[in-house]
């Protein structure tokens, strides 16, 4: 009896023990859990086109780039914020392209002769710097749809209606793109380098005149394309004649080319001639004249008949009989002079020479 009533308090003590360390064990496995799961709400994960803004006890500490798990100090020290700097963003002006709803489609302006043209035109852009587009102004969106309309409008309030309508679609958003980044630059003119926009490309999709004019503005239309084509065929023609004619100058100047160098050959070999005469001329300057003579008489009268007779006796022979000339023959072969004689002319020594 007595050591049963000693044992008993003992094994209080024992149980009681345990139960402390049980207690203090799953304490300090709760702790460890609750902390692990403080820490683990400082882990994120970056998609691919993400960027991280960091905030440290409200301040900004910096921006993330990298893409995968990445690591922070838990809430409340520190915050994050993911960003899809690479997703192309879009604002539709006007009634959205190929909406099933066609009566309200168009965003009225005025043009610069007193018009009112419909636009419906689109907006394509990125963010730039993610913490001045989550952090930097209130709301972002209202602010670069108000600037894109403004810079659109005044654009186009600076043309005709024909020029918007017909000629100058990309004029326009050349124009109003380059407008609308300087108007960026000087709403952010504090941070030039952390721009929250990147703007891409402001689209014209359809530019038409009011309802009630449309038909009289699709016949100019047609007739300023009537205009073009008769333009075109115009200078197609005048390019086939200029070509013609140039080909016919071509030949003629090469016709021309063809007759100076016959020419000039010719020219050259009649002087050539002459040269050859002159030097022939030198060494026996007698022989060569009445050689001259004679080819000249025989090119002059190519009919007459030939008689070479002595000198002075042209005036005893009967050059005018048939057998004048046999007997003038027969001279020759005896060395006399020449002379040329023929129905109706007589040439003696004299002319000869």
């Amino acid at each position: 009896m007595a050591n049963s009533s000693s044992d008993g308090p003992s094994e209080k003590r024992v149980g009681r023990g345990v139960t402390r360390r049980l207690t203090r064990g799953f304490l300090v496995l709760l702790a460890v859990a609750v902390i692990l799961g403080w820490f683990s709400t400082g882990l994120y994960k970056l998609q691919l086109g993400e960027e991280a803004i960091i905030l440290r006890l409200g301040e900004h500490q910096e921006t993330v780039t990298r893409e995968g798990w990445n690591w922070h100090w838990p809430e409340p020290l520190e915050y994050d914020k993911a960003v899809n700097t690479q997703k192309q963003r879009t604002h539709f002006f006007g009634q959205k392209k190929n909406s099933a709803d066609d009566g309200n489609r168009g965003i009225f302006i005025q043009t610069a002769d007193k018009n009112i043209v419909s636009v419906t035109f689109e907006l394509q852009y990125t963010v730039g710097d993610p913490y001045e587009f989550v952090y930097g102004m209130v709301d972002p969106d209202p602010i670069l749809f108000d600037a894109t309309l403004a810079a659109v409008r005044n654009v186009i309030g600076g043309m005709t209606i024909n020029e918007v309508l017909i000629k100058r679609k990309n004029e326009i958003e050349t124009q109003a793109e380059g407008l609308l980044e300087q108007t960026m630059d000087a709403y952010f003119a504090a941070s030039p380098d952390v721009q929250p926009f990147a703007i891409e490309k402001i689209n014209l999709q359809e530019v038409n005149p009011p309802e009630s004019v449309l038909a009289a503005f699709a016949e100019v239309a047609a007739a300023q394309q009537d205009e073009e084509r008769f333009v075109n065929e115009a200078r197609g023609a005048r390019a086939e004649i200029v070509e013609g004619a140039r080909a016919k100058a071509s030949e003629l100047r090469e016709k021309a080319e063809a007759y100076k160098q016959s020419i000039v050959l010719e020219a050259k070999g009649g002087a050539g001639r002459f040269v050859a005469l002159l030097a022939e001329y030198h060494r026996s300057p007698r022989v060569t004249r009445e050689r001259l003579y004679l080819e000249t008489m025989e090119q002059i009268l190519p009919d007459t008949e030939k008689v070479i007779v002595q000198p002075g006796l042209v005036e005893v022979l009967p050059i005018w009989s048939s057998g004048a000339v046999q007997s003038a023959g027969a001279l020759q072969n005896g060395g006399a002079k020449p002379a040329m004689a023929g129905p109706s002319a007589s040439l003696g020594e004299g002319e000869g020479k």
